[in-house]
């Protein structure tokens, strides 16, 4: 099974094997949970896109909180939540 349309998330921090999203991502917990292999995904960081990935599966998941980036002094930083996507490259031509 598959995914054909393209997946396009708005991550705040990548590598080549994750990428880290600021809140829940439905659509990508249902592919984790499906273990569909999604044949597009395009990752963007402030608007940019900065990387394109084909054919890769994700394989976990880790949740953790974090503060915002910008320091208030009037009221305390909340936390927010993330989660941070480990995936696996199943196009083995590159």
């Amino acid at each position: 099974m598959s995914e054909d349309k393209p997946v396009e998330v708005e991550v705040r921090n990548w590598d080549g094997h994750s990428f880290t999203v600021e809140g829940v991502n439905d659509q990508l917990e249902k592919l984790l949970k499906e273990q569909k292999i999604i044949r597009t995904l395009a990752l963007r960081h402030d608007g940019r896109m900065v990387r394109i990935s084909r054919d890769v599966r994700l394989k976990r998941r880790k949740d953790y909180y974090f503060t915002p980036e910008l320091e208030t002094t009037t009221i305390k930083n909340p936390l927010f939540q993330g989660s941070t996507f480990e995936y696996e490259d199943l196009d083995n031509s590159l």
